[in-house]
Parts: structure tokens; C-alpha cells; sequence
């Protein structure tokens, strides 16, 4: 295996399927809108009980969050109102992550079964949070998607910006583990 294989293996995370009709979605979808349309298409696939989106500003979208952004293009799309868990505290991923398994906590949510989603050069390091701050007894799988920019594990060596995405997922990844050591 080639280093840079090493390197697609490892930062692509993929889904392993361990369950199915997730308890708990933690949703990371940045400003990519576009990555709605497959949460929508998930949902009505195999569906899930709740979903988190974070209220932190996004310099991306004028300061916007995804929740303002986003739940009414889920809700729009089939998903529950009721569904969707507004991460209110937090401004970093960690953060975000952090708060979203402690609000379901906090609204006696029962949850095992969580689905870490975002962008695909993205799930290593969501899952390495999500395994710091998942309860015990937590299952985790992730679920990487593809936003307009279209870097996926075959083919993120194509383009300069594809390689700055990896390496800099790689380096906030050292950076994280440095931190638990």
C-alpha cells in the first residue's frame, strides 16, 4: 500500500453499516448546501430519530448558521420539525460535537445508535471526536458526503485544492490527538 493510499484510507472514514435507522444524526454540513439533498434522500431511504445542526455563525454563509440555513430545507425536504435538536452552545467542531451528545441527554433522548455526517475528507476526524465525547455504550459510524467540490477518497490527489483539504484534515487531526496525549 502506497502512502498516499495510507492517507485515503485513513481520512475517508466510511460508513461500516453496524446499524441502520440511526437514534442520533450529528450533522455537520458547513456551507455546502448541496449536502442536504443526500441528508433528505437518506432520511427517506433509512430514516433516523434526531438530528443536530449547530446555531454557530458561519463566515461562510454572512454569519449565518446552519441551523438558520438548513432546518427549513430539511423541514421542506420530509424531515420532522420536531426532529431537528438546535446546538445552541459551542463554536468550534469540537465544541459542537461535544454539545450535541449532551443535549439529547439533557431532553432525556435515549440514543445508542449515532451517525456522525459531513463532508467526506471530513469523517476521520469526526469520528475521533465523536469517539472523546460519546457516552459509554454509544455506537458510532459515519457517513461522508460530496459537496460541489467533489473531493472523495479516489480522487482528492487530482486537484490542488483536494490535496490542501487532506493534508490540512491531517493536521488537524495531529493536532487533536496531540491534545490527548
Amino acid at each position: 500500500m502506497d502512502c498516499f493510499k495510507a492517507v485515503s484510507e485513513f481520512i475517508f472514514a466510511e460508513r461500516e453499516h453496524i446499524f441502520s435507522h440511526p437514534d442520533l444524526v450529528i450533522y455537520h454540513p458547513g456551507h455546502y448546501a448541496e449536502l442536504n439533498e443526500q441528508m433528505i434522500r437518506f432520511y427517506k431511504q433509512e430514516g433516523f430519530s434526531k438530528i443536530t445542526l449547530s446555531s454557530a455563525p458561519n463566515r461562510f454563509m454572512n454569519g449565518k448558521s446552519e441551523y438558520e440555513m438548513y432546518k427549513p430545507i430539511l423541514v421542506d425536504g420530509g424531515i420532522p420539525e420536531n426532529d431537528i435538536i438546535h446546538i445552541t452552545q459551542g463554536s468550534t467542531i469540537d465544541e459542537i460535537v461535544r454539545y450535541s451528545f449532551q443535549i439529547p441527554l439533557q431532553q432525556s433522548i435515549q440514543f445508542k445508535n449515532v451517525l456522525l455526517v459531513g463532508k467526506a475528507f471530513f469523517m476521520r476526524r469526526f469520528l475521533l471526536l465523536g469517539e472523546k465525547y460519546a457516552p459509554e455504550g454509544s455506537v458510532l459510524d459515519v457517513m461522508g458526503l460530496t459537496d460541489n467540490r467533489g473531493i472523495e477518497k479516489n480522487n482528492w490527489l487530482d486537484t490542488e485544492h483536494g490535496k490542501n483539504k487532506v493534508i490540512g484534515e491531517l493536521e488537524k487531526i495531529s493536532f487533536l490527538l496531540k491534545g490527548a496525549i
